[in-house]
């Protein structure tokens, strides 16, 4: 699944080719939307693409005067970038759920299983923090671990909650809390402000990292993931660049790599 560093890339080089071109045309494929398809036609075609804005896992391309549409590739969802002239290489992609073609070049967004990614239009919005957003501070992130005072819930599952904070996901959430030496299978009311709080900065510094590791390593990547950078969450690697073994354990139905280095708190 593409996470939050792979999202914040997409958007830079979808955007770098399709800026200002208007969109000529539309389909959907798939009933994950939230509004017709000839009814998004009306509103949208002629427009220009003004931006791309990514909010967690989604992300948002913005026509103007609110007409927004944003999509969410969950599991398996991918993006391709075609020319319009190359129509047999469009006809090939199989799970197409949703097609905006442009003055010279098609956005495609396609799911093999057609059950996982989903567009939306004029998308409602949050008031979940993104996890590299301003409003995700330490104040609200200490806020939010307080609310478990009274429960066992392990800090993993904590931190990839999109009702916590958008946008952290599985593989990252074990890099994160390496970084921090904190064990995945610590209860979060258990881990002492002191180490929540290195937490919270490990979390700005494990995405902002990831996102420069990808654009030096795959700097034109608009689908898929890369990962070989990853300290700890990685099937390549038998030890951490700290020399110590990396254990793989499933913690609350969830692949998870960490150290023995990393401190349980009970």
């Amino acid at each position: 699944m593409p996470e939050l560093p792979d999202l914040e890339v997409y958007r830079d080089n979808i955007f770098k080719k399709l800026t200002s071109k208007r969109l000529v045309g539309l389909k959907v494929f798939s009933m994950k939307i939230t509004m017709p398809e000839s009814i998004l036609i009306d509103q949208l075609n002629g427009r220009e693409l003004l931006a791309i804005n990514r909010y967690g896992k989604e992300l948002f391309f913005d026509f103007a005067d609110d007409r927004v549409i944003s999509a969410h590739l969950m599991l398996n969802g991918k993006i391709s970038i075609i020319p319009n002239a190359d129509t047999k290489a469009i006809d090939k992609i199989k799970g197409k759920v949703f097609t905006l073609a442009f003055e010279n070049e098609s956005l495609i967004f396609r799911d093999s299983g057609r059950i996982g990614a989903a567009i939306k239009y004029k998308p409602l919005p949050s008031k979940v923090p993104d996890a590299l957003g301003d409003d995700f501070t330490l104040k609200r992130f200490l806020q939010f671990a307080k609310r478990k005072s009274n429960e066992i819930e392990n800090i993993k599952t904590f931190l990839i909650d999109q009702k916590v904070v958008k946008g952290i996901g599985n593989a990252y959430a074990d890099e994160m809390l390496w970084l921090a030496r904190i064990s995945p299978k610590s209860i979060v009311s258990k881990v002492p402000k002191e180490e929540m709080t290195v937490l919270y900065h490990a979390i700005g510094t494990v995405l902002r990292d990831a996102i420069d590791s990808i654009k030096a390593i795959s700097p034109d990547i608009i689908s898929g993931e890369e990962r070989s950078f990853l300290k700890v969450h990685s099937k390549t690697k038998d030890k951490t660049e700290t020399g110590y073994p990396i254990i793989v354990e499933t913690v609350d139905t969830k692949i998870t790599y960490y150290t023995e280095e990393q401190i349980l708190f009970r």
